[in-house]
């Protein structure tokens, strides 16, 4: 018993000595992004096979016909799958799901020399990266593994989070790096780092404003014709009234519903930091749906039959017009311009860094080059093959995102929010609510009439202002029918389809570099198809 040390195990299992044996096994990672910049889907993993697969021209498919080339070459496809949510903590998670999805598929690999390449869309990328920090200290990942290639398709690149850590990479590690010029959310964007989004698109129940909008769509505003024309001198035979009266409350009853909508959904942001704003936020479009619901009350009980007969005098009493006008100019007040806009004061405290619901703002980069230490980076610009070059607005977008950049480089997020608001609309559009209001003026008097003027000269006429100044006319005039969301230079637009558009097709560039990186032989027995 002298031999025996108390404590320890009388025989110790030897330790495995893992050594390299020159034969390397290949495997490409997918990791999502987000496909548009706030995960609008809001599903957990539901950046999956579809992300990859769903496009015309199939990224996997392409990469899946490089595996027969090679003598040892994996490409996972169950697919690696995580929320795509904008938030810095949810891209650190992603990142040890990302370990725990290599050890789970490939066990058998755990004392084999493994050379990784990892494919990365938007955000997809700053997961890649924050794995590449978890592998340094986690014991999880095998000895014999590096990174010998790291693909970012539209990658943010930030200046202090989620830095690529070479301890890890194969020292001639390959990084390929896809861009588009006209890609807002990588250029923009993705500055803004956000807390719990998933849950506040959840929580937005587009449900409820596609009811209300399109109950407003019922109505014809045909009737409301006679309400401006300053030669009718306010009278309306019985027939109009009750045209008049019944469409109106039709679109009552519809601005209630989205009032009710907005009022649901303000609620919902869960965030102590906007608090009181919030509250009288919410106070304000409720006192709008309280206005909405006795309106629609008074005009229903006066539609078929109104004692004292059917006037202009008469619906502007029902509608409570003095009421409203009131309501709207205290939602639009503005008395100089950005800094007393009281609906801009609002959106900045909600999007402001420490008050509202974004995490973090912090400036970032189309290029990797600040974290790659002298590896070569091979980029590719696909600017060219956004159809949105064959509109010849270069110099507007250009425009655009220079102003955008300066604004968020001097953290003011009222002109970020006026800028972004100014490519919806434009100053011809809200002229045209200012022709109309001037006409009504012609109609009524007294409160009614300084209310009028107040929205028509102050309120409307600061935004149009303001609009006219930062409204850089993106899109071109012969796109302007085509739906929002796909109209080439629409803000949607550059920051969906224009981000989407590297993972969407398969690169030439990216597979030439990808071909050089792979280590474990070409087979000289294939055949193209």
């Amino acid at each position: 018993m002298a031999n025996v040390t108390f404590g320890e195990p009388r025989f110790k299992k030897p330790e495995v000595v893992v050594k390299k044996t020159g034969e390397i096994k290949d495997i490409i990672m997918f990791v999502a992004g987000t496909t548009d910049p706030i995960n609008i889907t809001a599903h957990k993993h539901d950046a999956n096979a579809g992300y990859w697969r769903d496009s015309q021209k199939n990224f996997w498919a392409k990469v899946k016909e490089l595996k027969p080339q090679y003598l040892d070459l994996h490409i996972e496809d169950t697919f690696f799958s995580w929320s795509g949510d904008n938030n810095t903590s949810e891209r650190n998670l992603a990142a040890d799901r990302l370990l725990d999805l290599f050890t789970r598929v490939y066990p058998g690999f755990k004392n084999k020399e493994i050379h990784l390449h990892l494919i990365g869309h938007s955000h997809g990328g700053n997961v890649i990266n924050q794995f590449t920090e978890l592998i340094t200290t986690d014991k999880r990942f095998p000895q014999l593994w590096e990174i010998k290639s790291i693909t970012y398709l539209s990658t943010p690149f930030f200046e202090k989070k989620h830095q690529l850590n070479h301890a890890k990479l194969h020292k001639k590690c390959k990084i390929i790096n896809v861009h588009n010029e006209y890609d807002i959310t990588q250029q923009f964007v993705a500055d803004f780092s956000l807390i719990n989004l998933e849950i506040l698109i959840k929580k937005l129940n587009k449900g409820d404003f596609d009811k209300s909008l399109e109950r407003i769509k019922e109505t014809d505003f045909k009737p409301f014709e006679i309400i401006g024309d300053s030669g009718y001198w306010g009278k309306i035979n019985e027939t109009q009234g009750h045209d008049l009266w019944r469409n109106t409350a039709i679109l009552l009853d519809g601005v209630g519903m989205l009032m009710n909508a907005i009022i649901k959904y303000i609620n919902s942001i869960e965030t102590n930091k906007f608090k009181s704003e919030k509250a009288k936020f919410v106070g304000l479009f409720d006192r709008i749906h309280t206005w909405s619901v006795n309106a629609k009350t008074t005009i229903i009980r006066n539609q078929t039959v109104r004692s004292g007969g059917y006037n202009r005098d008469a619906y502007f009493d029902d509608l409570n017009l003095l009421g409203i006008l009131t309501l709207i100019n205290e939602l639009l007040s503005i008395k100089t311009g950005m800094s007393d806009s009281y609906l801009l004061g609002v959106l900045e405290t909600l999007f402001n860094e420490n008050t509202g619901i974004t995490e973090s703002i912090e400036e970032t980069s189309w290029t990797p080059k600040k974290q790659t230490k002298g590896l070569s980076i091979a980029d590719l610009i696909i600017t060219g093959n956004d159809k949105y070059t064959s509109r010849k607005k270069r110099a507007n977008f250009d425009k655009f995102l220079s102003g955008m950049q300066a604004a968020q480089k001097n953290k003011n997020t009222k002109e970020i929010l006026m800028r972004l608001f100014s490519q919806f609309i434009t100053a011809d559009q809200i002229q045209v609510i200012m022709d109309k209001i001037n006409k009504l003026e012609y109609v009524v008097s007294g409160a009614k009439d300084v209310e009028l003027k107040l929205l028509r000269e102050t309120n409307l006429k600061i935004y149009q202002d303001l609009v006219k100044k930062y409204n850089v006319d993106l899109v071109a005039k012969t796109d302007l029918n085509i739906e929002m969301a796909k109209r080439p230079g629409s803000v949607p637009y550059l920051a969906t389809v224009s981000h989407s558009l590297s993972h969407t097709e398969y690169w030439l560039k990216v597979d030439e570099e990808l071909k050089l990186a792979f280590s474990s032989g070409k087979n000289t027995g294939y055949k193209p198809k």
